[in-house]
């Protein structure tokens, strides 16, 4: 396929992997641009969606991004020429429902992702995990959809039903504490320990370990700049949004943020 679109843009990735990922849904813009085809791409991250929704915006294109679940973090953009109407149904997300069997137990995140990786399911066929007042829902692709209806019977030791909703969704709503920390940098592991407070080394910990996230992707370096606008997922302890940041009298950095924390631990 001759490429219709600056590919100087994957630039912007250091990952390999993630590069690969960004690629693919180049070819995609080209293919709408080339055949003026309809295409939806695999569910994105929220750091490939901004990127991407930066890139589509140059474009002469119409896209959508839907997750299946109100504001979704984990999404599938439709891409399709200019002037079609998109309907968020082209996105083919099912939204699948799941309960343990034995009803004095409860299930868990790590569970839910866990038992589906084990059945080698990859995370871009796979949107949000969202809590439920009995249960969780899950986002999938309908490509995978029949299988997992088929399939999926276990989540870590629990047995599970899983069943494809079609009612209204009963999300357990999460509730964020607005809190303001003080710090003397924006460095990650000094602002997460700060948030979630906890020591500094066990914040670098995390981080070193591949459990912290930065607006999708996992951070890898502890003394990167964290920004305004940033969602900081730290896995088994909550996520942190960063609202804003300002210099107090002191010279030190004050920053507003909402936390959530993890009931899991």
């Amino acid at each position: 396929m001759k490429h219709l679109i600056d590919r100087s843009v994957l630039g912007f990735w250091g990952d390999k992997a993630v590069r690969v990922e960004a690629a693919h849904l180049l070819d995609l813009v080209d293919a709408v641009l080339d055949g003026d085809s309809k295409q939806v791409t695999s569910f994105l991250s929220i750091a490939m969606r901004e990127w991407a929704e930066t890139v589509l915006s140059k474009e002469h294109l119409v896209y959508l991004a839907e997750g299946g679940f109100p504001e979704a973090e984990r999404v599938r953009i439709i891409l399709a020429p200019w002037g079609e109407q998109l309907d968020s149904n082209d996105a083919d997300i099912s939204i699948l429902k799941v309960h343990p069997k034995n009803s004095r137990t409860k299930l868990e995140h790590r569970q839910i992702l866990g038992s589906l990786m084990g059945l080698g399911f990859k995370r871009d066929v796979l949107g949000d995990i969202q809590a439920g007042q009995h249960g969780y829902y899950v986002a999938a692709t309908t490509e995978v959809t029949p299988f997992l209806l088929d399939h999926w019977t276990q989540a870590g030791r629990e047995k599970i039903e899983v069943s494809l909703n079609k009612d209204k969704l009963d999300l357990d709503v999460e509730q964020g504490e607005e809190r303001r920390i003080t710090v003397n940098s924006s460095r990650l592991d000094t602002v997460i320990a700060n948030a979630f407070q906890v020591s500094r080394s066990s914040a670098q910990e995390w981080i070193i370990q591949g459990k912290v996230r930065r607006s999708g992707l996992v951070a890898s370096k502890v003394d990167v700049e964290v920004r305004p606008g940033d969602i900081i997922s730290c896995r088994g302890q909550g996520r942190v949004i960063l609202l804003d940041c300002s210099q107090t009298r002191k010279e030190r950095l004050a920053w507003q943020i909402i936390l959530y924390r993890s009931r899991r631990h």
